[in-house]
Formats: structure tokens, sequence, C-alpha cells
């Protein structure tokens, strides 16, 4: 029994060590597809946290901790706390983030995209850091419809 006891105490400790010797240059993971299987290291970059909500079936939104950031990397930290899948992408643009041309499918274009946090499932997350230039930017929802049903917000990176 002393025995069993020795062992057990060992693999405890050594699931500890091991648990601590990562390298915390990589702080951070992002799992791109919402919790589905893609993790890749990422930098660590000025937190920002964004919530995805439901109000209604056509009533959707976004609530940012901040919305004006200084240059460099940027850590998204996004949470699906709505009923249907949501994502968030980031667009460099100036124009003002409520008027994004909507196309026939419903949707905004991603030309101006410089990341994004894919399809994310009811109560997921993911991570995201992105090395982000001065300018306008606009976080959106692109699943069809959520960018006109309220899912947007403007986002600013200062010099």
């Amino acid at each position: 029994m002393r025995r069993l006891g020795f062992i057990a105490i060992t693999f405890v400790l050594s699931a500890a060590v091991a648990a601590g010797c990562s390298d915390d240059k990589k702080t951070n993971t992002t799992t791109a597809d919402g919790g589905g299987g893609i993790t890749t290291p990422v930098a660590t970059g000025t937190p920002v946290s964004i919530i995805a909500d439901d109000k209604s079936e056509t009533s959707q939104f976004f609530t940012v901790d901040t919305t004006s950031v200084p240059t460099g990397p940027v850590t998204f930290n996004f949470e699906n706390i709505g009923d249907r899948k949501h994502e968030m992408v980031v667009l460099k643009t100036d124009t003002p983030f409520d008027q994004l041309v909507v196309a026939a499918d419903n949707r905004v274009s991603e030309d101006d995209s410089v990341g994004e946090i894919g399809e994310t499932d009811v109560g997921k997350s993911g991570t995201v850091t992105l090395d982000l230039a001065p300018g306008n930017y606009v976080l959106v929802c692109n699943i069809e419809k959520h960018y006109a049903q309220g899912m947007k917000v403007a986002f600013t990176v200062t010099a």
C-alpha cells in the first residue's frame, strides 16, 4: 500500500513539473475553429475581450471591453454566449463600421481582412493574436445576415 502511495505522488509531481515546463514566450494558443482542433502557438499582445450574443432571431451583437489599442500585437479573446454559431473577422477599413456594403449573399467583403476567429460553436471560445498597424478597423461576424443584424463594432489602433 505504501509503495502505491509513493507511485501516485511521483506521478502527480511529474505531471506538475511537466505542465510548468513550457516556453512562456509562446503564452497563448488559438483555436481558430472554436474548439474543433486546430491549435497553434501565438505571441502575446494587448488583450481585447469580445463576447458574441443574441437578443433574438434577428438581433445579435458584440460586447467589446475596449475599442482602441496601441499599435502592435493584439490578442482577441472571443467567447460565444449566443444561441448560434458566430465568428469575429477583423477588417482594416476607413468605411464607417455601420456602412459596409452587404452583398447578395448577406455578407460583407472580407477583402480587407487582417485575421479572424472562425465559426465558433455556442459556449465555445477562441483566441487569435494579430500584429495591427495604426488605423481604423471593424470587427464583424460575417456569417450570413449577422453583420446586418448588429454584429459589428468600430475598432481603432493608435500609433
